[in-house]
């Protein structure tokens, strides 16, 4: 059944492990998102991430250091998406209207343009880049982690506001990028 307003999203994910004597670990992932807000050629998106840990606390010079619980050294990148706008957004939308001029007695109803569609209308992409240390003392009753990250969200899916003449006071599109970096 149909529902005005709904929307769809289909998802698939893949995802590999590589460990190399517990010490080094590689993880590869590959996410691909469908969203029916999207016009037929943006409707997927294609996100890949990974990820290098180190186990220093697994390696020889640190065996005998009982002392020191955990230590692990992570680098990670990727790229997520992002469909947050209304259904349809990417599609011009019609309203009708019966106020206006009556002729012979007859109020005519009128079909008109409300909404200005884009077809162009992607996903939102956010790539992240982490570095972390992380570990912990005596026998992990005390634990430390420290992160440093920056992002950077590029294709922002904005209202963009509209000269008055063009009948619109808004349209979406994807315009502009943000950053975020941090510690943690």
């Amino acid at each position: 059944a149909y529902t005005e307003g709904a929307n769809t999203t289909l998802s698939f994910f893949a995802r590999g492990v590589y460990s190399y004597k517990d010490r080094y670990v590689l993880t590869a992932t590959y996410r691909m998102d469908g969203s029916s807000k999207f016009s037929g050629r943006n409707k997927w998106g294609f996100f890949p991430s990974g990820a290098v840990k180190w186990n220093i606390k697994n390696e020889r010079f640190l065996k005998r250091v009982h002392w020191v619980s955990d230590l692990q050294l992570r680098l990670s990148a990727g790229i997520s998406g992002n469909d947050a706008i209304n259904p349809y957004q990417s599609q011009q939308a019609y309203a009708s209207t019966t106020s206006g001029y009556i002729f012979n007695g007859n109020q005519e109803g009128a079909t008109y343009p409300s909404r200005v569609g884009d077809p162009d209308l992607t996903w939102e992409k956010t790539t992240m880049y982490n570095l972390a240390i992380e570990g912990g003392f005596l026998k992990n009753r005390i634990k430390y982690g420290i992160e440093l990250y920056h992002s950077q969200t590029r294709d922002l899916l904005i209202a963009l506001k509209t000269i008055n003449t063009t009948g619109y006071s808004s349209r979406m599109t994807n315009i502009g990028k943000t950053s975020n970096r941090g510690i943690e």
